[in-house]
């Protein structure tokens, strides 16, 4: 596995597991969750083991068993941490669409271009000839869900009669594209870890302005 993205596969906030059910089972699935990501930090995921996720977890490998079914299911359990905080990104839809997009964009940024977002990806990229099916999960998790949400806005925008932005699943992507997709592939390919949140703006803003007045009618 990459490591860069062993390193940096971890549980900080706000990606701490939050589980439903008792409570004496959602501390134990905690664990086993917080203990599952720190060996896929430093061994990568095929190689990482249940019984040392057993024992990082300080139980049996048998008690795993009975909240998760397989190895991958802990990597989709770290994966729905991320998936729960894409879909509590929300659109104002009482606001100027300029500003609206404009929040909206800066928390999909801040999620998506987090060292944990990275490292997720980049461990499922690393592990694809043994798991494909961890890249898949990683695609249609997490962000995905806050462009369902771009998706449902631009349609409703586009009602008002003052836009035309065609296909409502294309001009998201285009939007989030132009406005985050080139900082999201030079991290991911570890060209620069971080790029400052003023620049990382002053792009989202940019690419707001030219989206919104390319796509305004008349």
């Amino acid at each position: 596995m990459d490591t860069k993205a062993a390193a940096e596969l971890t549980l900080t906030p706000p990606l701490v597991p939050t589980m439903v059910g008792a409570p004496a089972d959602c501390a134990l699935r905690q664990r086993v969750v917080a203990a599952a990501a720190a060996e896929f930090r430093a061994r990568g995921f095929h190689l990482a083991t249940m019984d040392a996720i057993a024992r990082g977890a300080g139980c049996s490998k048998k008690t795993i068993y009975k909240h998760f079914a397989s190895k991958e299911d802990l990597f989709l359990a770290l994966q729905d941490l991320r998936d729960d905080a894409f879909l509590r990104i929300g659109i104002d839809h009482a606001a100027a669409p300029a500003e609206a997009l404009g929040r909206f964009m800066r928390e999909v940024a801040a999620l998506l271009l987090s060292d944990q977002a990275i490292a997720g990806i980049r461990m499922a990229l690393a592990e694809y000839t043994h798991s494909p099916a961890l890249l898949d999960a990683a695609e249609r998790r997490g962000v995905s869900k806050a462009r369902f949400a771009l998706e449902d806005y631009l349609e409703a925008l586009e009602r008002r009669g003052l836009y035309a932005f065609g296909p409502p699943h294309e001009a998201a992507r285009l939007l989030m594209g132009m406005a985050i997709g080139a900082f999201h592939h030079e991290q991911l390919m570890g060209f620069v870890a971080h790029f400052p949140q003023a620049v990382v703006e002053a792009r989202i803003d940019r690419a707001i302005a030219i989206f919104l007045n390319g796509c305004r009618k008349g």
